[in-house]
């Protein structure tokens, strides 16, 4: 009569090493709570080429602080992604590019469960981006917050299969 009960308590053991055992609670505020953030015409426009890199940098920074604290507005990741997108070219400084990478980084950590389809987008975005060597280790952080350390690949199952299969 002991075997079922270790036997049980054994595959309890194996599941919870593998990450299978009951749902973790969600450590993230629900919708209702996390006060909302409206991207203004004012901030997209201080992230315009025609502001100069350093009031870029100064605004992306200010908006890496409230992307982990607040929920943005529909459509405001996409208006600030367009708006700082011509920054990841490599022609651009590096102290241009990490900024961009780490706004990334701190969009998809605070606004991941919004994010939807834009998490494949940007998945994209840093796949394809030809780095510089500097720019691998923020690369690789982006792709961690990306799938949460390897986690979820919600809406990127499709392009990470396609990369495993031409290996």
């Amino acid at each position: 009569m002991n075997k079922p009960q270790s036997k049980e308590s054994l595959k309890e053991k194996v599941r919870g090493i593998f990450g299978l055992g009951p749902q973790r609670q969600q450590t993230k505020q629900s919708d209702s709570k996390l006060p909302e953030f409206i991207i203004t015409a004012d901030i997209i426009k201080e992230l315009q080429p025609d502001c100069g890199l350093s009031s870029r940098i100064r605004v992306m920074n200010q908006i890496c602080d409230l992307a982990k604290i607040k929920k943005f507005e529909e459509n405001a990741v996409e208006a600030v992604w367009k708006a700082v997108e011509d920054m990841l070219s490599p022609e651009q400084p590096p102290e241009a590019r990490h900024a961009v990478l780490q706004l990334l980084r701190a969009i998809i950590q605070g606004q991941g469960e919004w994010l939807g389809p834009l998490r494949a987008y940007f998945f994209k975005v840093i796949r394809d981006y030809q780095p510089c060597n500097e720019d691998l280790s923020e690369r690789l952080e982006v792709f961690k917050a990306l799938t949460e350390n390897g986690k979820d690949i919600t809406y990127l199952e499709e392009d990470i299969g396609k990369k495993k299969i031409h290996k």
